[in-house]
């Protein structure tokens, strides 16, 4: 037997320790072949969105390769570490370091060039698949055809193997540094009580309640800045969590003298003490990991839904079409009347009404809402407006009351200006008393802000306005504008001159729902490879400390317990190291959804509950397969 047949056969034996590992650089090895198709397809030069596509599937591969090279080194780090007992015997009985280094090497290029071999062809297969979703996502007219880069397969494998050979050298180097004994002896060390901190305990829970609560009440207004405070309070109170909580948790079940001695808890409680303490660094990596791909994956997809509610709340009519100055009325109502033979053409229906606005400016102690520019309604014309959108109008208004659209996303600032707030125009000017509403009418590059006076004062500031303070509305309703919303982002996509504004419910929806598409579709891939690699963690560490865990068992069995209540024991502890981080990462990630659902009008609630089913799915599949290898493992001690 050769030295390379015997480093395949040591991968051959430990075919189960490695095929999670295996399965996660496959995956990884697949996405990045699949993206890098999509970067050398050759029908991609020919769209314009071609140079945001690229960027984006270059930014993904980025991401991708570095959290796989971290992942791999991270991996056969635990495995050497669980082999070093192997390693050991073998050093004992002769051979050298550079041969042990050799066969190290030898047996992380075999699974490396398996995995990038196995990930290009899984990538072949589902290639067209990937082209079809990627199509159907950035709306494109046809599908990519299918298509097999030589560069794609090239990069793919290049920059994999250069991944698996440099972390190779990178174990080889800290095995290096062990006597045999160090080796011999593996992971096998005496253990103490784990001991911890009351008060980093109380600390860990204040943190991450802090973080909840900077979470919960978040709005448009402070979530930018809360956003880097959440993270400084959530992952140092996540990691005390497990180190320091994890350990006074347990060490208070053992002092519930009814709880602790009734029927195994004090067997599942008392070894789960040491699991928790020796597991903290590793069940807080999964936490982070875990919680990532679920506040990813159900952000990208609340938004890529509430694209339509979002459209309504930012452009409350369908269509609109504003210019400034009686000038260029003639023009305006030209371009109007185009517009309107293209919905006819579309056969897109429509009601359409126009109305006379101006702009006027604010006056007010305040220096925020001081000389600001305001475009006013005359009541009468706002209601017609409200009637033709299916609208509510607010109560009239008479004398000098009125109305302020305020965008409560955009700009909220004191309300105390709004009770001496004046408008001005020439010569004329009026006090009013005015009130916040919600905006129900589209904003313009024309006015900062959007007010509905009574049509007396509007009527006498309309009479006393100069040339260009005079604006022109055409509202346009068009029921159900969600099924031509493509075609009414075109027309409305209209060549106007700076004179003109247009703006529409369609353009903002599909510009939302593109630009979500393209995110999502990036994104997606990575929240998954993360919620994997977290999966793949937990796996090896359970195969590290299997022997060791045997070893606890056979004990048990030689004192009388049964199969059935040492499979009882088994399944409590690994459900509890398994569902532990899956259970905070979804509670970090509902306050994480929590801010969203702050920001956005429609509810994430069901897209929340998809995310975490989808993975709580995989997440349990993958807790079913361990268990078995776990209690399988059992009988050998029984």
């Amino acid at each position: 037997m050769t030295f390379r047949q015997f480093a395949f056969n040591n991968v051959k034996r430990n075919t189960r320790a490695y095929l999670s590992y295996f399965l996660s650089c496959l995956f990884a090895v697949t996405v990045f072949f699949m993206y890098a198709v999509v970067v050398f397809h050759p029908d991609i030069a020919h769209y314009e969105f071609r140079d945001i596509v690229k960027s984006g599937v270059v930014f993904s591969q980025v991401i991708i390769y570095g959290f796989s090279f971290l992942f791999v080194l991270y991996s056969t780090s635990s495995f050497v570490k669980s082999r070093q007992k192997e390693y050991g015997l073998l050093t004992t009985l002769g051979i050298s370091k550079s041969q042990l280094n050799r066969m190290l090497i030898w047996e992380n290029t075999i699974i490396g060039i398996a995995s990038i071999v196995a990930g290009i062809i899984v990538g072949s297969l589902f290639t067209k698949l990937f082209l079809m979703v990627f199509s159907l996502i950035l709306d494109i007219d046809h599908t990519l055809p299918f298509y097999i880069s030589l560069k794609a397969i090239g990069l793919t494998a290049l920059l994999f193997f250069v991944m698996f050979e440099v972390n190779s050298l990178a174990v080889v180097w800290t095995l290096r540094t062990k006597s045999v004994m160090e080796v011999f002896r593996g992971a096998k060390t005496s253990k103490k009580a784990p001991r911890f901190s009351y008060i980093l305990s109380s600390l860990s829970l204040a943190a991450v309640g802090y973080a909840y609560y900077l979470a919960y009440t978040a709005n448009w207004f402070n979530v930018f800045p809360r956003m880097g405070l959440i993270l400084v309070f959530i992952i140092p109170g996540t990691y005390f969590l497990y180190t320091q909580f994890s350990i006074a948790f347990t060490n208070g079940l053992r002092r519930n003298k009814h709880l602790y001695y009734r029927n195994l808890n004090m067997l599942t409680v008392s070894d789960l003490t040491f699991k928790l303490k020796d597991n903290a660094r590793l069940l807080f990596l999964v936490t982070i990991l875990s919680a990532v791909a679920f506040t990813s994956s159900g952000v990208l997809y609340g938004l890529l839904q509430s694209a339509q509610t979002e459209a309504k709340r930012f452009v409350p009519q369908d269509v609109t079409f504003i210019t400034e100055g009686e000038d260029n009325q003639a023009a305006f109502m030209d371009h109007v009347n185009k517009v309107e033979e293209k919905f006819q053409k579309k056969e897109i229906p429509y009601h359409s009404m126009s109305a006379r606005s101006m702009v006027v400016k604010s006056d007010s102690a305040y220096s925020d809402w001081n000389d600001l520019s305001i475009a006013i309604y005359a009541y009468t014309d706002y209601k017609h407006l409200m009637e033709l959108n299916q609208d509510n109008a607010v109560p009239k208004v008479t004398g000098n009351d009125a109305y302020l659209m305020v965008d409560e996303f955009a700009y909220i600032r004191q309300l105390d200006p709004l009770k001496g707030l004046s408008i001005r125009s020439g010569n004329e000017k009026s006090d009013l008393h005015a009130q916040l509403i919600g905006a129900q009418l589209n904003g313009n590059i024309f006015g900062h802000f959007t007010m509905i006076v009574s049509d007396e004062v509007f009527d006498r500031f309309y009479r006393a306005a100069e040339n260009d303070e005079v604006m022109y509305m055409h509202a346009m309703h068009t029921p159900h504008w969600i099924r031509y919303a493509n075609d009414i982002a075109d027309i409305t996509d209209y060549d106007f001159n700076e004179n003109f504004h247009a703006d529409s419910q369609a353009d903002f929806y599909v510009t939302m729902k593109e630009s979500m598409s393209y995110t999502f579709f990036f994104g997606i891939f990575i929240s998954v490879l993360f919620f994997l690699a977290a999966g793949s963690i937990l796996y090896f560490r359970m195969y590290q400390g299997i022997d060791k865990d045997l070893n606890h068992f056979h004990s048990l069995y030689r004192i009388g317990l049964t199969d059935k209540e040492m499979k009882k024991i088994a399944t409590k502890q690994l459900g509890i190291l398994f569902f532990i981080p899956f259970l905070i990462a979804v509670i970090h990630a509902l306050f994480a959804f929590k801010i969203l659902q702050n920001m956005l009008s429609a509810s994430v609630v069901l897209p929340s509950i998809t995310v975490i089913s989808v993975y709580f799915v995989i997440h349990f599949a993958n807790f079913i397969f361990i268990r078995n290898i776990y209690t399988a493992k059992l009988k050998k001690v029984m």
